[in-house]
């Protein structure tokens, strides 16, 4: 009788623990069924992004503005589908103008998987950030810099702006041919890549096409007072026609001020680069830099193509102001990439690299024929002056 009852009890345990297994199984291939639908909804043999990731780095409060360009050609191209159907995302980081951190970033960026980089603002950041992008393969496409060393880290870094012997060329043009200039003095920021590189390209061009350079003074970065070297210029004074000032801080508008002063009475017309595009430039100088000009990026004044005016109307109705050249910059470098990625055959960041470098007649805030060998932009660009306590668009050139 025992004996039964223990068999009896054997069989039920057994029974049991089949009825155990098959609803383990049952509950775990069911489970299975649910993690695949949640971690692979698509056909993993595929590699279409959920996202595209395009990193930006920029360097505010000057110029800034740059970001704000960079969002509305993001803005503008996933309201129209962005990249062939799939959204864009910009990450954005700001480097403090430290070149140190801006490479972390930079490296930090592509780990989180960005496609591209946008940035730059500064040519002396750019260039170290170029070095990270090329060990990478990621390409990236400046905003702001003119330094054309900002391209020679190799053949992933691309130049959004015109180059520093470009606009340098622009103003010499115009001193010699337009203001019949015959004599300059130079004035430069020791130690500033932008300053020093502007002023040299000047300063060749000028001796070049037979104008001669009086006098070249330097000034340190934070300097308030320009006495010293605005003795010197007097020293050759009426002789200077133009006074030529590669400026990108707070510190030129200060220094036109007191050149234009009783104390020193300088009458030169003073003539700048792509640095003088600054909010507060009338701010600074006051009435002394009316009736000076300099080349520029862009200008909302000029005659504009029908894609620029629409960049000016978006600009406007988003940010409330009209753009300045920063903006332009930051929009037309950030829709390059994007136009770009458009036409690569993948993701890719190499054939997405081939894509900027085929970019050709590109129409934006600014027109771009086309990316010569050095990856140097060859594109439009303006002279501003400074007339009624405001700058305003001068002159139109086209490459």
């Amino acid at each position: 009788m025992l004996f039964r009852q223990n068999r009896i009890k054997l069989r039920y345990i057994a029974v049991l623990g089949i009825l155990t297994s098959f609803f383990l199984l049952s509950v775990f291939f069911l489970g299975c069924d649910r993690i695949h639908q949640v971690v692979a909804p698509v056909d993993s043999t595929t590699t279409v992004p959920t996202v595209v990731k395009i990193g930006f780095i920029y360097s505010p409060p000057a110029p800034g503005t740059t970001l704000n360009g960079a969002e509305l050609a993001v803005a503008l191209a996933n309201e129209a589908g962005g990249v062939n159907g799939v959204p864009i995302e910009l990450l954005v980081r700001d480097d403090k103008r430290d070149s140190v951190l801006s490479t972390q970033y930079a490296e930090a960026l592509i780990a989180a998987g960005v496609l591209a980089i946008v940035g730059p603002d500064y040519s002396d950041v750019a260039i170290e950030v170029g070095v990270v992008a090329q060990q990478h393969g990621i390409p990236m496409v400046t905003t702001y810099p003119t330094n054309p060393k900002v391209s020679q880290r190799g053949d992933f870094s691309f130049m959004g702006a015109y180059t520093d012997p470009y606009q340098g060329s622009i103003m010499v043009s115009f001193a010699i041919q337009e203001l019949r200039a015959l004599t300059a003095a130079v004035l430069t920021e020791t130690g500033d890549t932008y300053s020093e590189g502007l002023s040299n390209a000047f300063i060749s061009d000028f001796t070049a096409q037979g104008g001669t350079i009086a006098v070249q003074q330097f000034y340190e970065t934070g300097a308030t007072d320009f006495t010293e070297q605005l003795v010197a210029i007097n020293a050759v004074n009426p002789s200077v026609d133009v006074v030529f000032l590669a400026g990108l801080g707070s510190e030129f508008p200060l220094a036109v001020k007191q050149a234009k002063s009783d104390n020193f009475g300088i009458t030169a017309t003073f003539l700048g680069g792509d640095g003088w595009d600054r909010p507060d430039l009338v701010e600074i100088g006051g009435v002394a830099v009316e009736g000076s000009f300099f080349a520029n990026h862009f200008s909302a004044d000029a005659q504009l193509s029908e894609t620029a005016r629409q960049f000016v109307s978006a600009y406007t109705e988003r940010y409330g102001i009209a753009p300045d050249g920063p903006a332009a910059l930051g929009y037309d470098s950030t829709t390059i990439v994007i136009e770009a990625m458009r036409r690569a055959a993948d993701t890719d960041p190499t054939a997405i690299r081939d894509q900027i470098a085929a970019t050709q007649n590109y129409a934006g805030a600014m027109t771009l024929s086309h990316f010569d060998e050095n990856r140097h932009a060859i594109k439009s660009s303006v002279i501003n002056t400074v007339k009624d306590g405001k700058i305003q668009f001068h002159q139109f050139i086209i490459p």
